[in-house]
């Protein structure tokens, strides 16, 4: 009964942030379209650079979120409501803390920014643009702080109606501001009111939902408690550096080598990555809450055979998109946009391999913060920071555009074997070099063989515009498809899978059949994930 719960919930979860997910990107798509017409290119970057640049403020949250959200898997499993009264009590009151640090800090990076910025004198009314994207980042830390409980309880399914409203809203009345006043400050003001209703929205559902949790509990942690999320703070607060240092300073990085227009050029390339990473992370963040109630349930056996089946999925979806990506990216930019915003390939391959690289450690990462396991690889994003930074400057004044994902490819070798090795000795039973020498090395190596495939493939396909997109994505579909197929068909995982999608599309066709088959009614406990 718990097994199934938590697939339930994690398929409920999945499903429902799915639907948001399309609705958000198609009405963003159409949104993003009309903002390069009207603006251009230099204040996509400006967006670019911005966003990357205030996420630095984001530091000053260390991991709370995370180390609070670890915190409540056992109560809430337990229903010991009392604790986790005070456990959101106590987030409440952090976060309202990490709010006036974050003004602050932002307030002192508002007189760098010509720093950051080559075009600095030549943007109009770049500073009060800067403020607008301030007071939308620290707004978030008092509007949005219980969501962590319903996403923890394995119920963020619920909250669908609200976001569907809401981003349906954001991008219409966007569309609207750009279209009568074609300014980007009216742009950024529709955006903080909006998003501003929606948290408060969704505050007043979850406190709806959550009658028997008081949000203002006079009840204080246990020492254990507190000392386990100060512990786990303390390590993410390396992960938080370390991850800004390697995914929140590129755009830094491109702006003051190259220019603030090759930022623009650049995320819109990684508007399709992040819309790819988008539904993934939305998986993951679903099934973490799930793992994490695994780990508090079943056995160090079940864990591996329940890790090694998700591993196997984030190679898939991450293979697969990393290969459509290299295809098919650049034809779909100049259909959008224009030849104008393509990149050169190898920066395509390069973003195409990145994507991949970093999909390798996503299930270690969630099964990291599902167990707790913060501390332990605490050093490492440190490491990779460094070296990030230092690789990317170097390899740009040489390569452009292409030594900046470079360095963060090569910055990527270290975490990505260093923290399944945290993992199997900590939670599971298995020998880690068994784990590398099956699992991830094939996978590596398979990869970048298919990649090599549909690269050459492709560079045959001479047909333009839309034909030539089409020719290019079905190719790419079929050779990766038929390739995986002959060398890992053998594997349980793969076989696991297969059994899990056949499963789903009877069902499917079953309903729209009207029908019921004996075998859905018996599937739950057979082709279940979590």
């Amino acid at each position: 009964m718990q097994e199934t719960s938590r697939t339930k919930n994690s398929l409920f979860n999945v499903s429902s942030n799915f639907v948001v997910y399309m609705i958000k990107n198609i009405l963003g798509f159409i949104t993003r379209t009309i903002f390069i017409k009207i603006l251009g290119e230099t204040y996509l970057g400006v967006n670019g650079l911005l966003t990357n640049v205030l996420s630095m403020l984001s530091l000053a949250e260390l991991g709370i979120s995370s180390a609070i959200s670890f915190g409540l898997y056992k109560p809430l499993v337990e229903g010991d409501n009392s604790k986790v009264s005070a456990i959101m009590t106590f987030f409440k009151k952090v976060y309202e803390i990490i709010g006036i640090i974050v003004l602050v800090f932002g307030v002192v990076l508002y007189f760098f920014l010509d720093k950051m910025i080559k075009e600095y004198n030549s943007i109009p009314q770049l500073n009060i643009i800067y403020i607008l994207y301030l007071i939308n980042t620290v707004s978030t830390y008092y509007t949005a702080y219980k969501e962590i409980l319903i996403t923890a309880d394995q119920k963020a399914y619920k909250l669908t109606k609200i976001n569907i409203i809401f981003t349906t809203l954001l991008n219409t009345l966007q569309i609207i501001v750009l279209l009568i006043f074609k300014n980007f400050i009216a742009y950024l003001i529709t955006q903080f009111f909006v998003q501003i209703a929606q948290k408060i929205a969704t505050n007043i559902y979850i406190t709806k939902e959550y009658k028997e949790i008081n949000f203002k509990s006079k009840q204080k942690l246990e020492d254990g408690t507190l000392k386990t999320i100060k512990k786990n703070v303390k390590a993410m607060m390396f992960h938080k550096i370390g991850e800004y240092c390697i995914y929140g300073t590129d755009n830094i990085i491109i702006s003051r080598m190259i220019d603030v227009a090759t930022v623009g050029f650049y995320s819109n390339y990684n508007l399709i990555i992040t819309m790819i990473n988008s539904v993934i992370t939305m998986i993951y963040n679903n099934i973490t809450a799930s793992f994490g109630n695994l780990l508090v349930n079943e056995d160090k056996s079940k864990n591996l055979e329940i890790f090694k089946k998700i591993d196997f999925m984030s190679f898939i979806m991450h293979s697969f998109c990393g290969i459509i990506f290299l295809a098919v990216a650049s034809r779909f930019i100049n259909i959008w946009l224009g030849s104008k915003f393509m990149l050169e390939q190898l920066v395509v391959m390069l973003i195409s391999f990145s994507f991949f690289f970093t999909g390798l450690r996503v299930t270690s990462a969630m099964a990291r913060n599902a167990a707790g396991l913060y501390n332990e690889d605490k050093w490492v994003p440190i490491a990779q920071s460094i070296i990030n930074i230092v690789v990317s400057i170097i390899l740009t004044y040489y390569m452009g555009l292409a030594g900046v994902i470079l360095g963060t490819i090569i910055s990527s070798i270290l975490p990505n074997y260093y923290r399944s090795y945290i993992l199997f000795k900590n939670i599971f039973i298995e020998k880690y070099y068994k784990y590398i020498l099956k699992y991830n090395i094939p996978y590596l190596v398979v990869f970048i063989a298919i990649a090599m495939i549909i690269y050459a493939i492709d560079s045959f396909i001479k047909i333009e515009g839309i034909y030539g997109f089409v020719l290019s994505l079905i190719v790419a579909i079929l050779v990766y498809s038929i390739l995986i197929y002959i060398i890992f068909r053998k594997y349980k995982e793969f076989n696991y899978l297969k059994d899990v999608l056949k499963n789903i599309l009877n069902k499917v066709l079953n309903k729209l059949k009207g029908g019921r088959t004996n075998g859905e009614r018996t599937s739950n406990n057979n082709n279940t994930m979590l």
